[in-house]
């Protein structure tokens, strides 16, 4: 069959598909396809095509897709994300749904991006009876969800006490240490003493009540990131590591909630960049119409596509993680508080290339 013939047989295809779909060609996010079920999805039409995302639809812009999308363009690594809101534009009206969604990179033999698939379901109907039956199960599970964050608490004291075991081993076996070194290593165990302060706070607050309720206020991130990748590089030997830092915005949250979440997901990246040549973990974060969105990506072994999913579950890791220490709970953990904040993380990877962590945190309680 001629090439031509194929294109429009493939095109024909898309266009009768029932999942909504489209492409796009550029870096600039020009829409170059999409088929009728995008279109009603988006409540558009043809005028659309040709032109870029973020002037077809501004909104998208504002909420953050139209960043994901460039961050696919650029490093050719796919995005997947469930159950994400997204304000969809029909007229006057604004309304929120909720969707499946895929962002599939297209490259090259060079590894370079020619095109993004977007494929998308919307579940609107699914999530608001999930979220109907969720507190209708809520007094069922206090005690499940109780257990559940005490037993994550216990995981992230293990973390500062190793900081605190490793400094005075250190402290004890090099007698000649000099002035400034020691005074940094007895930073290194203060700030280890108020992490572990901070999540035995947490465990009272537990002991307390019969389900885990954060009560939500505004986090300076910036004033802990160096103290929680100095740990970390610590805790993982890896001193070669070189963390950049770019905005780092506020977040609503609670402190210890957003301690779990920030030093599970910089741990993460510290531990599986630290086998590589030069490890760089880079964190940093942007605004969006809803909320704050924090990315924490690293150079390292990667996550197999097909296993990101998995290892949200309990005591999962990835197949090529064997030979680095760790229970696999950390994304778990981070998984279930920070869906506790109403917040979302989706992951992006890619084997020996490296992992992308978005976190969002939303405006409002």
């Amino acid at each position: 069959m001629p090439k031509n013939d194929s294109l429009k047989l493939l095109i024909d295809v898309l266009n009768h598909s029932p999942l909504a779909t489209a492409i796009y060609d550029s870096s600039d996010l020009n829409i170059a396809f999409a088929n009728d079920a995008m279109l009603t999805m988006w409540c558009s039409n043809r005028s659309i095509i040709g032109k870029p995302l973020s002037e077809a639809f501004p909104n998208f812009k504002e909420e953050g897709f139209s960043r994901i999308l460039e961050n696919v363009w650029r490093t050719g690594i796919s995005y997947k994300a469930m159950d994400t809101p997204a304000g969809i534009v029909d007229g006057d009206v604004t309304h929120t749904r909720y969707f499946d969604f895929e962002y599939k990179a297209l490259v090259n033999t060079d590894n370079q991006t020619y095109a993004i698939l977007n494929t998308s379901i919307d579940v609107t109907a699914r999530n608001r009876a999930l979220q109907l039956l969720k507190k209708q199960e809520q007094q069922l599970s206090d005690n499940h969800d109780l257990e559940e964050i005490t037993n994550s608490l216990a995981h992230d004291a293990k973390n500062p006490i190793a900081i605190v075991r490793l400094a005075i081993d250190t402290l004890k076996q090099d007698h000649l240490i000099d002035v400034q070194k020691r005074e940094q290593w007895y930073d290194m165990i203060d700030q280890a003493m108020i992490s572990l302060n901070t999540i035995i706070d947490k465990t009272v607050q537990l002991s307390e009540a019969r389900a885990y309720a954060p009560e939500k206020t505004l986090i300076n991130v910036a004033d802990n990131i160096k103290f929680w990748c100095e740990d970390a590089i610590l805790l993982y030997n890896s001193p070669n590591t070189r963390v950049e830092t770019g905005l780092l915005l506020p977040v609503l949250g609670d402190q210890g909630g957003v301690f779990q979440i920030f030093t599970n997901i910089i741990g993460n990246a510290i531990k599986y960049s630290s086998s590589v040549q030069d490890p760089v973990v880079r964190i940093y974060s942007e605004t969006t119409n809803k909320g704050v969105a924090y990315y924490i990506t690293d150079n390292g072994i990667g996550i197999p596509e097909h296993e990101i999913n998995e290892i949200y579950y309990n005591f999962q890791s990835g197949s090529n993680s064997s030979s680095y220490r760790g229970s696999g709970i950390g994304l778990f953990i981070v998984k279930r508080v920070i869906k506790r904040l109403d917040g979302q993380i989706n992951i992006s990877s890619k084997v020996n290339v490296g992992t992308e962590v978005r976190l969002f945190f939303p405006n409002q309680s």
